[in-house]
């Protein structure tokens, strides 16, 4: 099974798994590595903000590994919500500890949150989708990070506010080709998560059309995340997810050990 590279634990506020009870999860479905990506949510209107503890989950994720040695390869990381808006921050917490893959995603634009239907509120839905992008370039071009994490996360208030499962994405594809480039140039992954299909959302994302724009581009890696909360949910699509990255022309997918790209052939 290919490595499941965004899931969360107890040391993320949303999520009560053990670090434990989600690698067994990792090992019962084949897979010999997981990436543990908890939340570090920097904005202060996040109901997570300064709720994780990097030393505290360095040391259960330790432990974790010697107990599965040889049976389910750890890796250590984080999902740092808008890296590019506090990157000082973000230089401290990466310092303290060796990791092994760093998510950059986006949760919050300013005040008003990108998972919700208020996001669309006194915008029309171009508006709101090219101020999205507009951040996620941003966020492509300056933020510490090795993959772009649900960088269609926007669907999410898509759905909510206008009931839609899927976009397309063929009015924005200048925009979100350039987001797609910087990725490529700064050799960075570029993230499939397939937690929307369990939201009742639609397919995992992005889309086909944006993973062959990114391959276009020049991008080279891609990781596959469940964006697991809990034990049941890792690994869950990766079939759907595969399909996708093999009909965009990708033949591998990427795991990062020690924030350096290792390609697994699919």
């Amino acid at each position: 099974m290919i490595p499941d590279s965004h899931t969360h634990t107890c040391f993320s506020f949303d999520s009560d798994a053990s670090p434990e009870s989600m690698c067994r999860a990792a090992l019962v479905r084949g897979m010999s590595e997981i990436a543990i990506t908890d939340h570090v949510d920097l904005n202060p209107l996040d109901g997570g903000y300064g709720y994780f503890q990097s030393d505290e989950q360095w040391e259960a994720l330790a432990r974790c590994r010697a107990r599965l040695d040889g049976r389910v390869r750890v890796h250590i990381g984080l999902e740092c919500g808008e890296p590019h808006r506090f990157p000082q921050e973000v230089s401290a917490l990466l310092s303290a500890h060796s990791y092994d893959v760093i998510l950059g995603s986006i949760h919050w634009m300013g005040n008003h949150s990108v998972e919700t239907a208020e996001f669309f509120e006194g915008r029309d839905i171009h508006e709101g989708i090219i101020l999205y992008l507009e951040e996620l370039a941003c966020l492509a071009r300056e933020g510490d990070y090795d993959v772009l994490a649900h960088p269609d996360i926007i669907r999410r208030a898509v759905f909510r506010r206008f009931g839609w499962t899927d976009l397309d994405w063929t009015p924005y594809e200048a925009p979100m080709r350039r987001v797609l480039r910087t990725v490529a140039e700064r050799g960075k992954a570029l993230e499939v998560n397939t937690s929307y299909r369990r939201r009742g959302m639609g397919p995992p994302g992005p889309s086909v059309q944006v993973l062959r724009w990114f391959r276009e581009e020049g991008g080279q890696f891609i990781t596959l995340g469940s964006d697991a909360h809990r034990p049941e949910e890792v690994g869950a699509d990766f079939g759907e997810a595969l399909t996708m990255v093999r009909a965009a022309g990708f033949e591998s997918i990427t795991v990062f050990r020690h924030r350096m790209p290792h390609r697994i052939p699919v």
